[in-house]
């Protein structure tokens, strides 16, 4: 069946016709959303929550999925702020990079939305921005360029090994943000406490960028590619 093609008054940015109405659908909605997934939230549900009307809602809103991406990044906007203030604040790139992986699980352990999304939707594909997967690209490449400037300012500094794979690491780091989700049958049977696994797997990733002794104090090179 054709995709039914979206309607012009859905896909451009609505202004918003009552701020105060649209904050408390923001935040009934990310209770929901956290509560019942996208699937399971139900509008009628919001805009009572909210103190609305269902075709207010709509005013503010064209659709779920539009009220979703709003939702999720005014999350992504707070935990920006965090991040600037916790970890690219940090001087020493390496401990910049720790701080990456503990920032991360951290937050998994403080905002559940994206667990709860991730539970019937592992691509999360309801949260690609309205401008399309180019721009969710673009901004991929912006982390990741940023973390190799990381990289070869640590090995600048001596701090990073000079033949790590430079641009491999922003994707090692990328895979290893999502270790929480993979210890149900560690911490279930009681395996291991989940915050010594969680440690663990940063020491594990810090130990194979440091140098290693035979390296203290070698001319610094990089990797050829």
């Amino acid at each position: 069946m054709p995709r039914r093609p979206r309607s012009p008054r859905s896909a451009r940015s609505v202004r918003s016709r009552d701020p105060s109405r649209r904050r408390r659908i923001l935040q009934a909605a990310r209770q929901h959303f956290t509560r019942y997934g996208f699937k399971g939230t139900n509008l009628d549900a919001v805009a009572a929550d909210a103190g609305c009307a269902k075709g207010a809602l709509y005013l503010e809103f064209a659709d779920k999925e539009s009220l979703l991406r709003e939702v999720a990044a005014g999350v992504f906007s707070e935990i920006r702020a965090r991040y600037d203030a916790e970890v690219r604040s940090i001087a020493s790139p390496l401990a910049r990079l720790r701080e990456t992986l503990r920032f991360a699980f951290r937050q998994w352990a403080t905002e559940p939305l994206f667990e709860r999304l991730q539970r019937e939707d592992p691509d999360l594909r309801a949260l690609v921005p309205a401008e399309g997967p180019e721009a969710l690209r673009a901004a991929a490449r912006a982390q990741t360029d940023e973390i190799v400037a990381w990289i070869d300012e640590g090995i600048a500094r001596g701090e990073i090994r000079p033949d790590v794979d430079r641009e491999a690491v922003p994707h090692v780091l990328g895979v290893l943000r999502f270790s929480p989700q993979h210890l149900g049958m560690v911490t279930s049977l009681g395996l291991m406490p989940r915050d010594r696994v969680l440690d663990a797997i940063v020491d594990v990733f810090v130990a194979g960028l440091a140098p290693r002794a035979e390296e203290q104090g070698a001319p610094k090179k990089r990797r050829a590619r």
